[in-house]
């Protein structure tokens, strides 16, 4: 139970903490009225690891999930390797983002 249980744990508790981080802190809750779709994708966090990691290797093993998670609400079928594209085209058209 230790070899599998223990590692499981810390994996699934980083899981959570960081998609929590990801989807709240200074994340605007819409009404029903205001709310759409594009507004709400819009709105998520990108959570880069670069004062963390300065060397990018969490960034790497993530496969970018945090540095580009707005392009994954916008798109979820964008694979991980055109997701720094997406993000730096939303980025380019949203910049009050």
């Amino acid at each position: 139970m230790a070899l599998y249980g223990g590692p499981l744990l810390v994996v699934n508790a980083w899981l959570v903490l960081y998609t929590w981080l990801q989807h709240t802190d200074t994340v605007p809750h819409f009404t029903d009225e205001d709310h759409n779709f594009v507004k709400g994708t819009l709105h998520a966090i990108d959570r880069p690891y670069d004062k963390l990691d300065p060397y990018g290797l969490i960034d790497f093993l993530h496969h970018k999930i945090g540095s580009t998670h707005v392009a994954h609400h916008y798109d979820s079928s964008i694979p991980h390797y055109k997701a720094q594209a997406a993000t730096d085209a939303i980025k380019e058209n949203f910049p009050e983002l």
